[in-house]
């Protein structure tokens, strides 16, 4: 992980919703919002639709209705009820009706039922196929008439897959190191998910010859100590590539579908996620020929390995790669993470992800503060949103109301405070934050960046950056300098975290 990139103005687009108060008609009723309502159940408490009010009121956005606004309930001047939905070309007992479930998409419906997305859409009048909520009724051609139950995906041995809320996880590096010792430590932190990241690059070095011994290796120590494990899959190697330039996609996204399946096949139940690629915004993480950087490129590449992995382990859960919060945006060098997260909704991300990664870093910047406050004591890194882990959260939250996946949770797969309180001397050019926070407050501000996205609904397991990147990468790396374990032993963030309240 490398954070160090110059913060340009970028041009900031502010997205205003609004809803204008409506009048009923003679013979329309009017409902007015109470706290805790949504256009579901006033839908239901009326017998009409999400659709119908959305298009009675002029509503542009399902997910914003306010608390006090006067809607109008269309077809209920009578007392009647809607005619129930009919296939296309008349009828209804060729048709059948689906509730839909958390993390459900059009996508993943259409594919249980042998549909398409557009029959969907058409026969259930959707003017967004983004815009679906939890407990929405969707009528299903061609199924007999009949109600099926809600089919969650199966999980190996009974279950269903979870939608996984918030947990407490840390990124480790077991490669070449004391894999118990490691473990150990993460057991004793209390942490219930560990994140190891794959460098594809070293595991098929070279076409179809994976290391599964050292996969393996890794697999067992940390199914040994009975933690969730997230695979993060990075670096296409040397043969897959169309660039010798620092690291980036294969030249062809079906290799890297093809080996993010083999890990499904192998690991079936036992690695739990999979986060497909990481910072896919800067050039050094997606350096190509062919494939220039764009969220739709890498959506491709997302959907390709979420069928590849679904295809083998479908109860595995499928992670959008972390974006590097950046200002930066120049289209080579890096994308705005906040105008690439938009075009990935803009290109389907929610089709093909159960969670939306985020590495909401805070620089020097206490977690709970937002841009732009003039940080005491943070002379530098503090003018700019992209530096401040709550409002990266709020942010990424609302371009995800936005485009109506309010049901996807957040899971922060890198976040951290760096110092080098401990290790002497000036810190690495690009890196001069660092030296604005002591070992307590990286202690103080770790273990408050926990409680506050345990308080947050929307985030899911955080991955703290990092336990032991001093003993594997050595004490002059960059990746020390957030690892919780310093060059002299376990740093006060180390106790801090082993003793928060989990």
């Amino acid at each position: 992980m490398r954070r160090a990139l110059a913060v340009a103005l970028a041009v900031v687009v502010i997205l205003a919703f609004g809803a204008a108060t409506a009048t009923a008609q003679q013979g329309e009723r009017t409902h007015v919002v109470r706290p805790g309502e949504n256009l579901y159940r006033i839908a239901l408490q009326y017998g009409t639709t999400i659709s119908a009010i959305v298009q009675a009121n002029g509503i542009v956005n399902p997910n914003l209705i306010f608390v006090g606004q006067v809607l109008k309930i269309p077809g209920t001047a009578g007392g009647g009820t809607p005619p129930p939905t009919q296939a296309p070309g008349g009828g209804t007992g060729q048709t059948s009706i689906h509730i839909v479930q958390r993390g459900e998409t059009l996508y993943r419906i259409a594919l249980r039922y042998g549909t398409t997305i557009r029959t969907l859409v058409t026969l259930n009048n959707i003017a967004n196929p983004n815009l679906i909520f939890v407990g929405q009724r969707l009528t299903i051609p061609g199924s007999g008439g009949t109600t099926p139950a809600p089919t969650p995906t199966p999980v190996p041995g009974g279950g269903t897959t979870p939608n996984v809320a918030f947990a407490y996880g840390i990124q480790v590096h077991l490669p070449n190191q004391n894999q118990a010792a490691v473990a150990a430590r993460v057991t004793e932190l209390g942490m219930t998910w560990v994140k190891q990241q794959i460098e594809w690059k070293v595991y098929e070095p070279n076409q179809g010859q994976i290391n599964w011994a050292a996969l393996d290796e890794m697999v067992n120590t940390l199914e040994s100590i009975n933690v969730k494990i997230l695979f993060s899959v990075v670096k296409a190697p040397a043969w897959a590539r169309d660039s010798t330039q620092e690291d980036g996609p294969p030249a062809n996204f079906q290799t890297y579908a093809n080996f993010v399946g083999a890990l499904a096949e192998r690991y079936r139940g036992r690695v739990d996620a999979y986060e497909i690629w990481n910072e896919q915004n800067l050039r050094r993480e997606w350096n190509s020929s062919s494939h220039p950087i764009s969220a739709a490129q890498y959506v491709e590449l997302l959907r390709l390995a979420y069928n590849a992995i679904k295809a083998k382990d479908p109860a595995a859960i499928v992670v959008a790669g972390g974006l590097a919060p950046t200002g930066f945006n120049d289209g080579i060098n890096a994308i705005d993470d906040r105008v690439y997260l938009r075009a990935m909704y803009a290109n389907g991300v929610a089709n093909y992800s159960d969670a939306l990664g985020a590495h909401p870093n805070g620089w020097a910047n206490p977690p709970a503060s937002v841009c732009c406050n003039n940080t005491p004591g943070v002379p530098t890194h503090d003018d700019h949103p992209s530096f401040f882990f709550l409002q990266t959260l709020r942010d990424y939250r609302n371009i995800m109301v936005a485009n109506g996946d309010s049901q996807t949770f957040i899971w922060a797969t890198e976040f951290g405070w760096g110092t080098n309180a401990d290790i002497g001397g000036a810190p690495p050019a690009g890196y001069e934050f660092v030296a604005y926070t002591d070992l307590n407050e990286q202690a103080q501000y770790i273990v408050a960046a926990f409680d506050i996205a345990r308080n947050l609904n929307y985030v899911g397991p955080m991955f703290l950056w990092n336990l032991n990147f001093c003993e594997a990468a050595g004490a002059n790396s960059e990746q020390c300098l957030w690892s919780l374990i310093g060059p002299s032993g376990p740093r006060p963030a180390y106790a801090a975290v082993r003793s928060m309240s989990k």
